[in-house]
């Protein structure tokens, strides 16, 4: 999925927002993690996914190493469910991707990035 961010102007993030209808059980058959293939440049920006359950409790992980994401290849990102703390994982209703920081919005940079194989895995 190609994502232009544009962080240079107010709110001073980015975000993408899936709707899963019905609500989805991401604790089925083992699954531990969430992993994403993430391509591109993010200068000073952070790079997170948010994780929302039905009674609206979320909760976000951010890339622990934004400057490891180059704009050349893909690189794997693993997220282990349990990052996401006070989310029913039994009821997830949305997923966020994003650059910024919602909690502290500053001015960033703008630019495409890749978001590919969104997917849940076994330990």
């Amino acid at each position: 999925m190609p994502f232009d961010y544009n962080n240079v102007k107010s709110p001073f993030y980015s975000e993408g927002k899936l709707e899963l209808n019905p609500v989805q059980n991401w604790t089925e058959q083992g699954a531990a993690n969430l992993v994403l293939f993430v391509r591109g440049s993010f200068g000073q920006d952070d790079l997170y996914v948010t994780v929302e359950d039905s009674a609206g409790k979320s909760a976000t992980a951010v890339h622990p190493n934004r400057s490891s994401l180059v704009a050349t290849g893909y690189s794997e990102w693993k997220i282990p469910l349990s990052s996401f703390t006070g989310v029913n994982m039994a009821k997830v209703k949305r997923l966020y991707l994003g650059v910024g920081d919602r909690k502290n919005p500053k001015a960033g940079g703008s630019a495409r990035v890749y978001f590919d194989d969104i997917r849940l895995t076994r330990p």
